[in-house]
């Protein structure tokens, strides 16, 4: 339960906020500054320029780039690469500081989005259309793109002499990078995933509805300002090989002892999306377990000591996935980008990340970071760890929290 003085204080917090634009009922965090706007604007036609287009369109559909290109949660856009203006449109009034004075639609989008390009000149341009199909960083778990197809075959419609190519990469890698505002707002997300793993920890116990474990956790992060971000969590006896996922309120289950609670607790500022680990045991750790948790320890710095400036993910996934066996037992990588939302690279047991080998890291790329290290056979798997930054350095976590498994007695 939260102490008066927290909800006075996020209390406080809701009634500052701006009044959402008329006609809409969902309040969008706007907090970044307009040079950061800016940032995002000349770096995204620059990356355009470089890659031989004359605009760049963010379709209807793709919300997660149209709000990091406006600050709007339903938006398109047309920005062209020779530096002119852009041309927004937005539904219900809605508007802001980055957005001052958008096109409006009630419900139409392709139309619009058509007659933009047609008033910036672009009847037989080559147009760069951001979504329709994954990119190597950002929205990787959509291999069929997430552009509304009715909408954006209007635009086609309208449009015959045009040229229309994916461009998903091209603001895909300025989303990469992130800004010392993003990482900023990154930081605050993480300390709220970890207050809400602090929360799971003191809840825990046998006998506890899992249900009101996940609610006690959603609360806390919510309290503190996050937006709305499932926990995921499994819940089932240490030696259970195959534990049951669940991302919505387990209904009917109570924690018994011996219970391994895995969870991917995440927490969202500034719309950057923060994941932190954390295994709690409700019971003692049994020995067999203890050098696959010193191993993982070992292969998460081995990791961290990897991210640098300019080395090749291929090199860095055959490093951990290499790193248990002289030891006779098995590492693999389990890494996906951080930010707005399915960022990547994405690297798991299942997707060894082929594709992505010859991409580097850059100075400010943001990971949840969480290596997989398991006995020979595969019997014990232990996972730990969460948000890290790519410095000149190595990896620099952005969590407070020891490595291990927590027990609770």
């Amino acid at each position: 339960m939260r102490t008066p003085e927290e909800l006075d204080r996020y209390a406080r917090y809701m009634e500052a906020r701006a009044t959402p634009a008329e006609g809409t009922t969902v309040w969008v965090w706007n907090g970044y500054s307009l040079a950061e706007r800016d940032r995002r604007w000349n770096a995204v036609r620059q990356q355009g320029r470089d890659a031989g287009f004359d605009c760049i369109v963010i379709p209807i559909g793709n919300g997660t780039d149209s709000r990091y290109m406006t600050h709007l949660r339903v938006a398109s856009m047309v920005l062209p690469t020779d530096g002119r203006e852009p041309i927004v449109i937005s539904d219900r009034g809605s508007t802001n500081d980055w957005i001052p004075a958008p096109r409006y639609t009630q419900r139409a989008w392709g139309p619009p989005t058509a007659e933009a390009l047609l008033d910036l000149g672009m009847e037989r341009a080559r147009i760069g259309v951001v979504g329709l199909k994954a990119g190597k960083v950002t929205h990787v778990r959509a291999p069929g793109g997430i552009a509304n197809y009715t909408a954006f075959q209007q635009v086609l419609d309208h449009l015959p002499n045009a040229t229309f190519e994916d461009a998903t990469d091209v603001l895909g890698f300025v989303r990469y990078v992130k800004s010392d505002e993003e990482i900023d707002c990154l930081r605050r997300s993480a300390a709220m995933a970890e207050a809400g793993i602090d929360q799971m920890i003191e809840v825990a116990k046998p006998g506890v509805d899992l249900a009101v474990l996940y609610a006690a956790v959603m609360e806390r992060i919510l309290t503190l300002g996050s937006e709305s971000y499932n926990l995921a969590i499994t819940c089932d006896a240490i030696d259970s090989p195959n534990p049951v996922r669940h991302t919505n309120p387990p209904i009917g289950r109570r924690l018994r002892p011996n219970d391994l609670i895995t969870n991917e607790t995440s927490a969202v500022w500034g719309a950057e999306v923060a994941q932190e680990d954390q295994p709690i045991l409700l019971g003692q750790i049994p020995d067999a377990w203890r050098p696959v948790i010193e191993l993982q320890q070992e292969v998460f710095a081995a990791g961290l000591s990897y991210m640098t400036p300019g080395r090749a993910f291929g090199e860095f996934i055959d490093l951990v996935n290499g790193f248990g066996e002289p030891r006779g037992m098995r590492t693999l990588t389990l890494l996906h980008g951080r930010g707005y939302g399915d960022d990547g690279p994405l690297i798991t047991p299942s997707d060894r990340g082929d594709d992505i080998r010859d991409v580097r890291m850059e100075k400010g790329n943001a990971f949840v970071w969480k290596p997989y290290a398991m006995s020979a056979d595969g019997a014990i798997r232990f996972v730990w760890g969460g948000d890290v930054i790519v410095t000149d350095t190595g990896g620099e976590v952005l969590f407070k929290r020891p490595h291990g498994m927590v027990t609770v007695q």
